[in-house]
């Protein structure tokens, strides 16, 4: 059969990430204050757009419009081209998402290549993805969240870090009280202590320390540096802050040589850990959401209006400037390009906005047990489980979870903290996940006396009597991951501090 060259006409079907894709997926993954610079931007840049607040202050009371209002006047006029609703999952209607867009950008008579050009000079190689323009330095609580990302292996480990972060002041100092941190989580307080000597082990040295001793100590200790004697002189501080370098020598029976060399190492360390690092704590952890309960015990979710940017299409300029410019092609179609763009943005942050709102309604709805009992309650559940729910992509709940955060009774947890893997098919209890179970595993172990070492078939037995049966080599394998040693080494580690 001879090979010879031949022309044939194929018709397909293409999805293509539209200019307004795109921005309606840089929206829902960024936070309100993001969100609030980028539409700053756009009010500078679109004469059409302008803050609600500022149309309202013109208006008198009866005549105060509603959303609803600006959304169904805007989208009657015959120049918006953009449906009501944005679908996230690529679904644009008529020429958003079709070959013919970006034909009319180019002049009639412009050749191929003039197109051809523009085409390339807008690739998707050039386009200035939302990642590219995040600040290049690091602030404190970015740096942070990162490493507990790393050094906690269950959700409801990096949950608790990082409503503990919350409490660190400018200086880099835990200021929490770890009772009623307790208290609020339903979970003992011991936990929680170990949850704060894990993070003392972050970076920048010394962090979350709760005391100038304490901060230096951990300083002494990454450097190899503490011994019997440097503990003495942290537990004498305030001497040395009056400068009673007698008192200290004669008290800790130490030479002037060996007093000069521990001030000398003391004066090096850097008793304001947080001190080098944009701290701005206070104003990156702003809910998106409001959970509360009404008086018949109801959760009541809403949306932190304040910090949502509203912004309006100023119709009355557009038909003032339309009809200066009806003479004028290039004019109009400026015109209907930034009217365009304006009400995308409008929609775009109104979807945003109840995507969110949906995806906190079904958190709240599955993980009722731990608003009301206690983290030990936190049920397993996917991003896939939501998703079906909201008939929406698994990648659109996982934009949405991301660095948004929900005021609870509970406190201020970001959203993708309420998910966590089931434990498995061999879990009796298909409600208990992951988290529950490496929790009471850990509280088992805790609990034990010195005399009753508990092995990990002991463990598997307790834990049945509790409903949930698990394999022993899944015992050792959470145990393991948790950093707990074998009953072997608990017994001899016992043994010797008795």
């Amino acid at each position: 059969m001879a090979l010879t060259p031949k022309i044939e006409i194929k018709q397909s079907q293409s999805l293509l990430m539209t200019p307004q894709l795109r921005q309606a997926i840089n929206l829902l993954q960024m936070n309100n204050l993001e969100l609030s610079e980028l539409v700053s931007e756009e009010l500078n840049s679109n004469p059409f757009l302008e803050r609600e607040d500022d149309h309202l202050n013109q208006l008198p009371d009866e005549n105060l419009p509603s959303i609803d209002d600006n959304i169904s006047h805007s989208s009657s006029e015959e120049e918006l081209s953009t449906s009501n609703d944005i679908d996230y999952d690529n679904n644009f209607e008529d020429d958003f998402g079709s070959d013919r867009a970006g034909y009319d950008d180019i002049p009639t008579d412009a050749d191929w290549k003039d197109y051809h050009q523009q085409k390339i000079a807008n690739s998707d190689e050039d386009f200035d993805y939302f990642e590219q323009r995040l600040a290049a330095q690091k602030s404190l609580y970015t740096f942070l969240d990162e490493q507990i990302t790393q050094k906690f292996d269950t959700p409801k480990e990096r949950l608790i870090a990082s409503r503990m972060m919350e409490f660190l002041d400018a200086a880099g100092y835990f200021r929490g009280n770890l009772a009623e941190i307790s208290a609020k989580l339903n979970i003992q307080q011991d936990y929680l202590q170990n949850i704060l000597s894990r993070l003392q082990t972050c970076e920048p040295s010394g962090i979350f320390a709760t005391s100038v001793a304490e901060c230096l100590r951990i300083q002494l200790q990454d450097k190899d540096r503490y011994d019997p004697y440097m503990a003495f002189l942290l537990d004498n501080l305030e001497l040395v802050a009056e400068h009673k370098y007698k008192e200290l020598k004669k008290t800790g029976s130490f030479s002037d040589e060996d007093l000069n060399d521990m001030l000398s190492e003391i004066k090096a360390l850097n008793p304001k850990p947080a001190a080098d690092y944009d701290f701005d704590l206070t104003t990156y952890i702003i809910p998106d959401v409001f959970v509360r309960t009404n008086k018949y015990g109801e959760y009541i979710i809403e949306l932190n209006s304040k910090s949502l940017p509203k912004v309006l299409i100023n119709q009355d300029y557009y038909s003032e400037i339309k009809t200066l410019s009806s003479h004028n092609k290039e004019a109009k179609r400026y015109l209907k390009d930034k009217l365009s763009s304006a009400n995308f943005l409008i929609k775009a942050l109104h979807q945003r906005a109840t995507t969110i709102l949906r995806v906190s309604e079904e958190i709240v709805k599955f993980q009722r047990d731990f608003f009301e009992k206690g983290i030990d309650y936190l049920k397993p559940m996917l991003l896939r489980d939501v998703a079906e729910k909201l008939e929406m992509h698994e990648s659109t709940i996982s934009r949405v979870t991301t660095r948004k955060y929900m005021h609870t009774p509970r406190g201020i947890f970001e959203l993708k903290y309420f998910f966590s893997t089931a434990a498995g098919s061999y879990t009796g209890d298909e409600n208990t996940s992951v988290t529950a179970i490496k929790h009471k595993i850990k509280q088992l172990i805790e609990e034990e006396a010195p005399d009753k070492i508990l092995s990990d078939d002991m463990i598997v037995e307790l834990l049945a009597r509790l409903g949930i049966k698990i394999a022993r080599r899944t015992v050792a394998k959470y145990r393991e991951g948790m950093n707990i040693p074998s009953s072997a080494q608990r017994k001899r580690e016992k043994r010797r501090n008795s």
